[in-house]
């Protein structure tokens, strides 16, 4: 059985950027490029500083397969955005995973 891969990013932007403007390119991205299958964002407004470790945002994008995911990584729009995104990190997580469904929405 093949499992959907998650690419799951937690990270906090530096003051310096416009989130409004990262979070465009992102859905332009994920628009334009059809192998993410699903793509969910939000910012954490639950948890203690202490649990958040200075982690603000989440980004989690799906994928059919490992191997559209690595096409994704090399995707020159990816490419192209990666570059102009990483400037807005101040700190960031990523964990690349193969989804276990336990319970479907």
């Amino acid at each position: 059985m093949r499992k959907d891969l998650c690419s799951l990013s937690l990270q906090n932007l530096t003051y310096l950027c416009s989130f409004v403007e990262i979070l465009k390119g992102l859905e332009k991205l994920v628009s334009d490029v059809d192998i993410v299958k699903s793509f969910v964002w939000g910012k954490d407004t639950e948890s203690e500083e202490m649990l958040r470790q200075g982690f603000t945002h989440a980004f989690l994008m799906t994928f059919s397969s490992k191997d559209d995911f690595n096409c994704f990584l090399r995707h020159p729009n990816h490419v192209e955005f990666s570059a102009t995104f990483s400037a807005a990190i101040d700190k960031i997580v990523l964990l690349d995973f193969p989804a276990v469904l336990v319970k479907p929405a």
